[in-house]
């Protein structure tokens, strides 16, 4: 009978901050639109679907980018507030060349002509009024006459060029933003308002949690084209299936331990939810550019087809295989999905959400240290690199990055004289998917795991021997599994490979009296080692984000002082193992045609190894934090600028 006012109390404070989470996020997505009501396309990356009649972007130079136009071009804008009076200024020209005649465009507002001009081959900025309506919405109409075909190779129906267009209210005027985005803004932080309620945390923390992230959920849904078109309908669609998840996650440990979970538990898993939702919200926004993600989205369909070996090509004519560890796992979830794109950043993004939320466990079942896996989990979102590589569209790093992580995690928990042949089965399986996502995964990965072993039986002593054994065996069977089932059947790309550098080493290298080519002088070859490594050292310095590399720099000394022997400090010892060796061959004298993908392999290093310095800021900041007077306020300013810097990252759409 007790149970009964407690399961009450749990439902009032989940529906109590439900609701607070729904005021927060309708106010969030009004203030930010106010703040911000522009909508501007800058033609430099893919337009959004509520602009229709133009055709794809072209790049000129850096700082020039236009698109053309068909003979009818259209901007809707649903739900635009014309309560208040709006005006669009598009910057156009004619282009054409003689004898073709310029063309006259006329510019209309929900069918009714503000503008009519004939343009010449010179960018000119016209101004169109959307007058004060009874009715929301407007459609702004661009129809150009006559339209010309480049030639038989360019068979498209051309218009004119806009280089820019942005519509906005008018001075003084405070917009409100269309209703869709009120909605979902609502809905979402309703729903994420009951889960945190839901899962046990204090009131204090619930309600905190869901005015932050319906605070942090505003900009995106109000953000550029994202309340005219079908973006903000997925910000509760996402927010149910996370949140639900996020709840889910915690009763069934509750339950396997019989126990409730510590409040610094549910804080890394309430976290990592939250951060998914809007690293989600982020990636998916119409602003944020596809770059590769539609290239992936491409292969997972050849996977669905049946077809499961292909390659990438490198210069010089060698390829290399291309891992599909992601198209594998992320098949099963195609069926609930059309939009592969946005499948394959979920599955990324969740994965990685995992793999941040196991850094809790992994730092707590060693050390016992609740604060350093509270504030490791959390700092696991900060590091930059994780964002360039996901919004570059390396999801195939990404999910071999994140799935490596996540081995490596398992590897610490389950890493006692108790381990147990499930253990064994469940480091092996997780190892092999790692493995088979990316080359680079492989590679990273297995130095890792073979690291770690060894450390284990070298310096581990007897609690250490049997996983020692059991860890060099599942990752064995995982390289004798993925070599098997997919990196064996390109043999003969690897002697190809063989022989073309062969081949490229000879005519290197020619005959004494032969004088050599000058080579450029800016060329990476004739760089020093010094100048190499120092390059590469800003570039992973950056990617590691500055005010962790501080807070990682600070745990390894802790680390040392502590002297340890558990297994996490000997994963930390493999990770820095493997990020020093590879960085050693990715700054190696390398040919001018692969110094982008020496520069880019830095950049994977990072990438694979930068958990270490999650664990090590973590630890470091809890023990900052704990000494109280200025460490603990340097520990805060350093934690805030680490999230603030990685953060940024994730708001490409800004």
């Amino acid at each position: 009978m007790a149970s009964i006012p407690l399961m009450i109390t749990s439902l009032l404070r989940a529906i109590s901050v439900a609701a607070l989470g729904a005021i927060a996020g309708a106010a969030s997505v009004a203030l930010a639109f106010a703040l911000n009501p522009e909508f501007t396309l800058e033609m430099d990356r893919d337009l959004p679907r509520n602009v229709t009649g133009f055709y794809a972007p072209e790049l000129i130079s850096s700082s020039e980018n236009f698109v053309w136009t068909t003979g009818r071009a259209t901007l809707s804008l649903p739900g635009l507030d014309r309560r208040v009076p709006w005006f669009c200024t598009i910057r156009v020209r004619g282009a054409r060349s003689a004898p073709l005649p310029q063309p006259t465009v006329d510019i209309s507002v929900d069918g009714v002509s503000g503008l009519r001009r004939t343009f010449s081959n010179d960018y000119e900025d016209v101004r169109v009024d959307i007058p004060r309506s009874a009715r929301p919405g407007a459609v702004v109409t661009i129809a150009t006459t006559p339209t010309f075909t480049p030639g038989p190779a360019d068979p498209r129906e051309l218009g004119v060029q806009v280089d820019r267009l942005q519509c906005r209210p008018e001075a003084r005027s405070v917009a409100l933003p269309p209703r869709r985005a009120y909605k979902s803004g609502m809905i979402a932080g309703a729903l994420f308002g009951a889960a945190f309620g839901l899962i046990g945390i204090t009131a204090g923390s619930a309600a905190g949690a869901a005015v932050l992230l319906g605070v942090a959920q505003g900009w995106p849904l109000a953000a550029g084209a994202s309340p005219y078109g079908p973006y903000p309908d997925r910000a509760p669609w996402l927010a149910l299936w996370i949140a639900a998840s996020m709840l889910a996650a915690v009763t069934i440990l509750e339950w396997h331990g019989r126990a409730p979970l510590r409040q610094t538990a549910k804080f890394a898993i309430a976290f990592s939810a939250g951060v998914l939702y809007l690293k989600l919200l982020a990636i998916m926004h119409p602003s944020t550019p596809i770059v590769d993600a539609l290239f992936q989205a491409h292969r997972l369909e050849w996977v669905l087809a049946g077809r499961y070996f292909f390659t990438q090509p490198m210069p010089g004519g060698v390829e290399f295989p291309y891992a599909i560890g992601l198209y594998v796992f992320a098949a099963p979830w195609a069926a609930l999905a059309r939009d592969h794109v946005s499948l394959l950043r979920i599955v990324v993004c969740a994965t990685g959400a995992v793999a941040g939320a196991l850094v809790y466990p992994a730092i707590v079942r060693s050390t016992g240290d609740r604060l350093a896996g509270a504030i490791g989990s959390a700092l696991f979102v900060a590091v930059p690199a994780s964002a360039w590589v996901i919004q570059n569209g390396n999801l195939t790093n990404a999910f071999g990055g994140a799935m490596a992580c996540i081995t490596m995690a398992l590897v610490i928990i389950w890493s006692s004289p108790a381990l147990r042949v499930v253990h064994l089965v469940m480091w092996t399986a997780v190892a092999a998917l790692a493995l088979l996502s990316h080359v680079s995964t492989f590679a990273t990965l297995v130095v890792t795991l073979g690291a770690i072993a060894v450390l284990f039986w070298s310096f581990g002593g007897a609690p250490l021997r049997r996983p020692a054994i059991a860890l060099m065996a599942a990752t064995l069977v995982a390289v004798i599994f993925a070599v098997a089932i997919y990196y064996g059947h390109f043999g003969e790309l690897y002697l190809k490979a063989l022989h073309v550098r062969d081949t490229a080493v000879a005519a290197a290298a020619p005959p004494p009296d032969v004088p050599r080519p000058a080579e450029p002088a800016a060329s990476y070859r004739n760089q020093s080692f010094a100048v190499r490594a120092g390059r590469s050292l800003s570039l992973a310095a950056q990617a590691t984000g500055w005010s962790m590399l501080i807070l990682a720099v600070v745990g390894g000394v802790r680390l040392v002082i502590r002297r340890a022997t558990d297994p996490l400090v000997f994963a930390l010892i493999a990770w820095a193992f493997t990020f020093v060796l590879f960085f050693a061959v990715s700054v190696m004298r390398v040919g001018p045609a692969y110094e982008r993908y020496s520069f880019e392999f830095v950049g994977r290093v990072v990438y694979a190894t930068y958990p270490a310095a999650v664990i090590a800021g973590g630890w470091a900041a809890a023990w900052a934090w704990r000494s109280g007077g200025w460490l603990r306020v340097a520990s805060i300013g350093l934690l805030a600028l680490a999230m603030t810097e990685g953060l940024r990252q994730w708001m490409p759409w800004r």
